[in-house]
Formats: structure tokens, C-alpha cells, sequence
């Protein structure tokens, strides 16, 4: 196995796009990982799932990769890895993701890759001199890296797959979506990262308004006067403020006209990624970790009143949509109702429409992840350890790993691999889906789908 670390691929002034770095032109010392992106340290996402703290940071040199080879003559199959956090926080050097079980047991070359963050990453900063989706840029510019660079490590460029989970894969679909990824990639595998959340200008605009008012600065122009580490807490503080204009992930892809033309489902719909395999799944309780239920459940009223909010609909509706919730799930644990029907409208819903615009354009697929962990059930995230085989830093005791879970682990690890060598992960196109759980079976449709309006 050929591990090569921390290789440079690009650098970036703040809120301008990455310049990509020749390779290897410049010395790579190859045997430790580089610094994450600027992020906050100590905050609440950072506890959701295991592992996820990040120590090492740095503004001006976070633009990374990292290669794992196995001891192969032949030209090998790709899997290109971004990491999710939510868009804020997270790094390629997290132990969960090391590529080499992945690599040495499918015989792929595995990449996994830093990008921009938060507002270093997603912030639209064209009023002052700088550019949209720089996060997106990034990715785009590592995809050009392997490009032109992996046939070097062992790779076969003709065959690149991108996987990511959660913001990882939302920032694949969207590049995905961008004509300047045309060419870059044969396949992608989006684990829980379809969402309705692209930014439009007015909503980016709040964004700007909002983190310039809470760094304290004159204008926008001032936010590039700021240290990292002001930036990342006036971040932290302008999150909260834009939680209901802008929603759960205001430093999030937009679309600039540059970069991205359209949201992805309406960009695939438009053959923007024509001809590339797409593999694009949830877990079966997405909104597990973020609805508290702890609490008595509340009042069927209340849920009926609040569903209306959420969904901007009248009670009327609201009481007919919550209706369809109990009959379906043969429940009326109001808890269990409102976690399934958030859930459904943040990941569920904008899965299916990412697969339908797709489908016509290229081979199609997708999956429901159903494994439970002990006290998390089916979570969002809880995939994250499998197609690594890596169930460090607690991991193993959130999935409840035993021999059934290092089962199916494996069994997602052929599958990624086979997909990247031949477009075909193992199952039947869309609709039908695989069901990835204690059983792993194939069924006519996605089990979530069958309750979506």
C-alpha cells in the first residue's frame, strides 16, 4: 500500500477561487495529513456523531488530498472522497475516513479531499472583489487534480467516482450540476446529501448582511481584514441569527450563474451531468439526531399547527398531511410523525427528485440505508463508518457493530468498488432500490418514496 498525504492541489486568497498546484512540482512530504479548514472547534455539530472534532486548522494551506494505492501494476478504478459537517465543519484526516481497507481490499485508489468552509467556503463575495461557491470551486479544482494527476498514483482516470456523505455529498451533487465538472467524473454516490437548500441571490444576500453585522465590520469589504479565527465565531453567531430566514445551512452552494446555473435536480433535468452513473440514498430515519424526543410527545394539535409553518400551508392541510403520517406509519407517537415527515421534506423529497431528473440522462440508483444503532436508530450519518470499514473513535458502539454489521460494510465497500469499475454497483436501476441493512435485499421502490406526497 502507497499512502501519499496532505498533497496540495490548489491555493486560495480569501474569497477568491483556488489556483491549482502542479504535482509534483512541488516537494510533498507525503506522510502526514494537512490542516483542515478554519472551523469552530468546540461547537454542538462537532458531538453528533463520533470523531468529528477537529484540532488542526489553517487558513492558507488547508487545500488538500490524501491518496491510498494498493501494490498494484494495474491502472485502478477511483472513489474520490468528500467529507460532510454541514457545510461548517469537518477534514479529510478524520480517522473514520482513511482509505485503506477501502483501497487494499477493492483494489481502487481512494482520494479524499479538503475544501473551503462556512463562509471561507460559501459566502457570496462578489459585491466585494471576490466569487460565489468557492467550497464548490475546490471540489472541482481536486477533481481536475486527479484528472491530470492520478494515473501517477496508480489510478485509471477514465474511471472516477465521487462519494460523499451528507454536505460532502451535497457539495458533489452540486459540482455534479456545474458545467465545469463536465468530463471530470464517470459516477457519483451522494449518501444523504440531496436537499432543497441551495441558495438563491436574496438568500445569499441575507447571509452577507448578517455576517457582516455580526463581525462588528463597516462593510463587506471588511471581512477580509478579519483573522480566521473572528471570522469563523461571527460564522458561528450569524447561523443562529438566519435560522428562520435562511434556514439550517446558510453558508451552502448558490446558485451565481457562474459556477452553477440551476439547483441540481433542475441542472440534471437540463443534462447537465448526461451519461454519468449517479448513485443517490438516505437512511431510513434521517431526522433521528436533530428532533428531540425525549420529552413527552406533544399534542396532536400542536404538531398539525407547527407542520403548517414548516411547510407554509394551511392547519386544514397540515391536519390532512399529519393524518396521512399516522395511517402510514400505524402510529399516532406525535414524535414519531413529525420526526418522519421533517425528515421526508429535508432529505426524502429532494433525494427522489434528484433521481427522477437524472434517471432519463443516465444510469440510476439508489438505496435505503436501514441499519439501527442502539439508541440512534437509522440516524442521519450513521453510514459514514461503512464504506470505509473503519469503526474507530467510538463508532463501533453508536452502530452497535457485530458480525451481520461488518457484514453489510463489506458488502458496501463491493458495491462502491464495483460501481467505479463498471457504472453498476449490484442492484437494479431506479426505482428500485436496495435496501442496506441487517438483510441486504432489492426491493421495487425505495421504502421512504412510497409515503411521499
Amino acid at each position: 500500500m502507497r499512502t501519499s498525504l496532505g498533497i496540495p492541489y490548489a491555493t486560495a486568497a480569501r474569497f477568491a477561487a483556488p489556483r491549482p498546484i502542479a504535482f509534483p512540482a512541488a516537494p510533498v512530504d507525503g506522510s502526514h495529513f494537512g490542516a483542515a479548514a478554519p472551523q469552530q472547534l468546540d461547537g454542538p455539530l462537532g458531538d453528533i456523531v463520533p470523531g468529528m472534532k477537529v484540532r488542526d486548522t489553517d487558513e492558507d494551506a488547508c487545500l488538500t488530498l490524501n491518496v491510498w494505492t494498493p501494490a498494484a501494476d494495474a491502472s485502478l478504478p477511483v472513489l474520490v472522497w468528500f467529507h460532510g459537517g454541514s457545510f461548517v465543519i469537518g477534514a479529510s484526516s478524520q480517522p473514520v475516513y482513511d482509505g485503506t481497507v477501502l483501497a487494499n481490499e477493492q483494489q481502487t485508489v481512494v482520494v479524499s479531499v479538503n475544501y473551503r468552509l462556512g463562509a471561507f467556503g460559501f459566502l457570496d463575495a462578489r459585491s466585494f472583489g471576490g466569487v460565489a461557491n468557492c467550497g464548490v470551486r475546490d471540489a472541482i479544482c481536486a477533481l481536475e487534480w486527479v484528472r491530470d494527476n492520478i494515473a501517477s498514483l496508480g489510478g485509471d482516470p477514465s474511471r472516477v467516482v465521487a462519494f460523499g456523505e451528507s454536505a460532502g455529498g451535497g457539495l458533489l451533487l452540486h459540482a455534479l450540476a456545474s458545467p465545469s465538472a463536465r468530463g471530470l467524473l464517470c459516477g457519483a454516490i451522494v449518501q444523504s446529501g440531496a436537499t432543497s437548500a441551495t441558495l438563491d441571490e436574496a438568500r445569499a444576500a441575507l447571509v452577507l448582511e448578517a455576517l457582516v453585522k455580526e463581525a462588528g465590520v463597516g462593510d463587506s469589504g471588511g471581512l477580509r481584514d478579519l483573522s480566521a479565527d473572528a471570522l469563523v465565531a461571527a460564522q458561528s453567531t450569524a447561523m443562529v441569527s438566519l435560522l428562520g430566514t435562511v434556514g439550517m445551512m446558510p453558508f451552502h452552494p448558490m446558485v451565481d450563474g457562474d459556477v452553477l446555473s440551476a439547483p441540481p435536480a433542475a441542472a440534471l433535468a437540463a443534462e447537465e451531468a448526461s451519461g454519468v452513473a449517479l448513485i443517490a440514498g438516505t437512511t431510513a430515519d434521517e431526522m433521528r439526531l436533530f428532533v428531540d424526543s425525549s420529552s413527552a410527545s406533544p399534542p396532536r394539535a400542536k404538531v398539525v399547527r407547527r407542520a403548517a409553518r414548516y411547510l407554509g400551508v394551511d392547519e386544514t392541510a397540515a391536519d390532512t398531511i399529519v393524518a396521512g403520517y399516522e395511517r402510514v406509519l400505524a402510529t399516532d407517537d406525535t414524535h414519531e410523525i413529525w420526526r418522519a415527515l421533517f425528515g421526508d421534506n429535508e432529505m426524502q423529497m429532494p433525494c427522489r427528485a434528484v433521481l427522477e431528473a437524472h434517471a432519463p440522462h443516465g444510469p440510476t440508483y439508489t438505496y435505503c440505508f436501514s441499519w439501527e444503532g442502539p439508541t440512534v436508530g437509522a440516524c442521519h450519518g450513521i453510514d459514514i463508518p461503512f464504506p470505509f470499514g473503519n469503526f474507530v473513535d467510538g463508532w463501533d458502539a453508536f452502530v452497535g457493530l457485530d458480525d451481520d454489521g461488518r457484514a453489510l460494510s463489506r458488502s458496501m465497500r463491493e458495491a462502491w468498488a464495483a460501481f467505479a469499475r463498471t457504472g453498476d454497483p449490484g442492484w437494479p436501476q431506479y426505482p428500485s432500490a436496495r435496501v442496506l441493512g441487517r438483510r441486504v435485499h432489492d426491493v421495487t421502490q425505495h421504502p421512504i418514496f412510497g409515503r411521499l406526497p
